[in-house]
């Protein structure tokens, strides 16, 4: 995509492209948890995108969950109880996603607006929400849903509040170029669910997902259920499928252009719970685990183990063998370049560097 646009740095496209690939420091360093075993590089950029990138999603959401866990927990502690409300309209193959997502938007906001709010806010104790974002995409093109988290007076009904729901959210929808009037009956049957009482020990099952989730995790993992996430479009389009990668491309450029958060928390109610704000990118960057330094890899190596498509590979070696098993596997990938095997260790690095300028590798 860079390409066609003409960039100068094609890779600039998007910062994902540059994650656990490009170096910020001058030596990229290898770890291993104490905890877990696991093993991790250092001093790489990070994008900390839970739309692009599969590897940032996966840490993100974990930590999302946690918070999302201690959120509810506060609501309990404090009177309330959660109820998960998952929000959804009617669209078609031709819709496009950006219209969709800037409709939704407007009816989520006119949701939320007026005296009819008013009243439902006063009848059932409402104090506020958490909110997840999710798009997935299938035979009627793209589906952009919400799950939301509301905590309310402990002694509401959950019935009539499902019906009140269903009310607001058709009026929303309508208002907002959603929902037409021959819609309405199956809106009214599928476009809103409430699920009451929401715990961490409450698991729901979901029917496209033969796996069962606590509402923590199906309000932050949305991207690892079954079904056409958009990670899916993007395997397929590595695999060779020009049209799902050509609907990932429409996916991250709709949700980078309207910067769409995965998460939303009310005003303050962050603050309340005791929780540190942090940014995506923060999260992806943390390690909370105890780990043990391995070794570090100047920057001649760790384009050598990037051009040579190791990285995977050198973190197995670090898990299994230590840094002895990393020199291995680095002493089997240096070019075969003549009296290079026979260098130290440091001198064979600026070596390496020498022969990979001249096959003229990107940095």
């Amino acid at each position: 995509m860079g390409h066609k646009l003409g960039l100068a740095f094609p890779f600039d496209f998007h910062r994902t492209a540059k994650c656990r690939h490009t170096t910020i420091k001058d030596q990229v360093s290898v770890h291993q948890s104490s905890e877990h075993g696991s093993a991790f590089y250092g001093g790489l950029a990070v994008c900390g995108s839970v739309w692009a990138c599969p590897v940032c999603t996966a840490k993100v959401q974990e930590r999302r969950r946690v918070e999302i866990q201690k959120g509810m927990e506060w609501a309990y502690r404090n009177g309330m109880k959660a109820v998960m409300i998952t929000l959804t309209f009617p669209h078609l193959v031709s819709d496009d996603l950006g219209d969709l997502l800037d409709k939704f938007a407007v009816a989520l906001k006119m949701l939320r607006e007026g005296r009819t709010w008013k009243r439902f806010k006063e009848r059932y104790g409402y104090d506020s929400l958490i909110r997840s974002l999710e798009v997935t995409v299938g035979q009627n093109g793209w589906h952009p849903h919400v799950h939301e988290l509301w905590f309310v007076q402990p002694g509401a009904d959950a019935a009539q509040m499902l019906q009140d729901v269903i009310d607001m959210w058709q009026s929303a929808c309508v208002r907002a170029g959603l929902l037409s009037a021959d819609k309405i009956p199956a809106f009214r049957l599928h476009a809103v669910d409430l699920h009451d009482n929401a715990s961490t020990g409450d698991y729901l099952a979901k029917q496209d997902d033969s796996r069962h989730w606590g509402a923590d995790s199906e309000m932050a993992k949305g991207a690892r259920k079954k079904g056409e996430h958009p990670f899916q479009l993007l395997i397929k389009a590595d695999q060779g499928d020009k049209r799902a990668g050509a609907k990932y491309i429409e996916f991250i450029e709709a949700m980078r252009k309207r910067r769409k958060r995965q998460l939303y928390w009310s005003p303050g109610l962050k603050e309340r719970a005791g929780i540190t704000d942090k940014s995506d990118e923060e999260l992806a960057e943390e390690s909370q685990d105890r780990a043990d330094l391995l070794g570090l890899l100047d920057n001649a190596q760790w384009r050598l183990v990037r051009n040579s498509d190791q990285r995977a590979q050198l973190l197995d070696a670090a898990e299994s063998g230590g840094w002895p098993a990393v020199l291995e596997l680095l002493k089997g990938l240096r070019p075969k370049h003549k009296g290079l095997e026979m260098l130290p260790a440091r001198e064979a690095s600026r070596a390496s560097l020498r022969f990979t300028q001249e096959l003229d590798f990107s940095p």
